[in-house]
């Protein structure tokens, strides 16, 4: 289990956007019209080497930090297209004022220790099991 990420910024439309993905394939059934305004985040500008988290799925991510991934923001200025099931794929759009938790947010969930990985894992392995 591996969980990718992407993170596009368009200051035509003054937004940032998550896109996160179990498979880099699936990055490719996201509809590119919709983001064709948008240019996509180095590694090196949000300050980090990878995008993905080994051993965790986007839907253990999801169910353990929340829809908007632990983040503090209004939930006026967020738009989440949870695509998983069907497209493989969740999208977490937010205003351009974001930038730095979004970025923050993102070394945050890639930098967890193995012990937090397997806290993580076995909390929602644990909730799925009684319900």
């Amino acid at each position: 289990m591996v969980t990718y990420f992407r993170v596009l910024v368009s200051d035509k439309e003054k937004k940032v956007v998550i896109q996160i993905t179990d498979n880099p394939k699936n990055f490719l059934r996201i509809p590119k019209e919709n983001y064709v305004q948008y240019s996509k985040m180095r590694r090196l500008d949000i300050g980090i080497n990878k995008l993905s988290v080994k051993y965790l799925s986007p839907e253990h991510l999801l169910q353990y930090f929340g829809p908007v991934l632990g983040m503090k923001i209004n939930s006026k200025k967020v738009t989440i297209i949870n695509n998983l099931e069907k497209g493989g794929y969740f999208i977490l759009e937010t205003d351009m004022q974001s930038l730095p938790m979004v970025m923050q947010t993102i070394k945050k969930i890639i930098a967890l220790t193995p012990q937090k990985k397997y806290e993580i894992l076995e909390k929602c392995l644990a909730e799925n099991s009684q319900g």
